[in-house]
């Protein structure tokens, strides 16, 4: 290495010559990792970034007159590698903010909706006729048909007759949020969960 290094520092650095590269690459890597470590504060991203700009060098086949001008080009090229890095990552991250602004104003106005919506429907199922309106809470509290049934000593069938009947009349009552009938259908086949 002793060699390499003073074959490098008296003597023109071409970077088509893959001993020479390797031997810059070897000698310079350490130090070039650091610069950009202490600008990106990642060790994962630094090693990327520092790899990026010695193989950029590599694909152009630069040469240098002696290592002062390597030197410079090296830092220089290190430091628009970084820049690029953090300007790229710069508009990911403010893509992610946006994104997840933007899905929690959705899922606010998801909830606000969902409330208004629930509160809407519970008004009209509160409008129903006795049983049919037992019938269905007793439903959006999660008993099954036998279970309602027994709660209160009718058949399985009328329990689902009534039942038929409350959804029908609650479309009709609802009719004026025909957009959310569907979601009616759906809430009411999740029971609210």
């Amino acid at each position: 290495m002793a060699t390499e290094r003073i074959h490098i520092e008296t003597s023109e650095i071409d970077l088509k010559d893959a001993q020479i590269f390797k031997a810059v690459f070897n000698m310079f890597y350490p130090r070039a990792y650091t610069f950009t470590l202490k600008l990106l504060q990642d060790e994962a991203v630094s090693a990327d970034v520092t790899q990026e700009a010695f193989l950029y060098m590599w694909e152009k086949a630069y040469r240098f007159p002696d290592l002062l001008t390597f030197k410079s080009y090296l830092y220089h090229c290190l430091k628009n590698k970084t820049l690029n890095y953090i300007r790229d990552h710069k508009v990911e991250r403010e893509m992610q903010e946006l994104k997840d602004v933007f899905v929690d104003e959705i899922n606010i106005d998801h909830l606000i909706i969902k409330q208004e919506l629930k509160a809407r429907i519970l008004e009209e199922v509160n409008r129903l006729s006795g049983v049919k309106r037992e019938i269905i809470l007793l439903r959006l509290e999660g008993y099954s048909y036998d279970e309602i049934s027994e709660e209160l000593g009718l058949s399985i069938n009328t329990v689902k007759t009534h039942k038929k009947q409350a959804y029908k009349d609650l479309k009709i009552h609802l009719s004026d949020y025909r957009q959310c009938v569907f979601m009616l259908i759906v809430l009411l086949s999740l029971c609210f969960c």
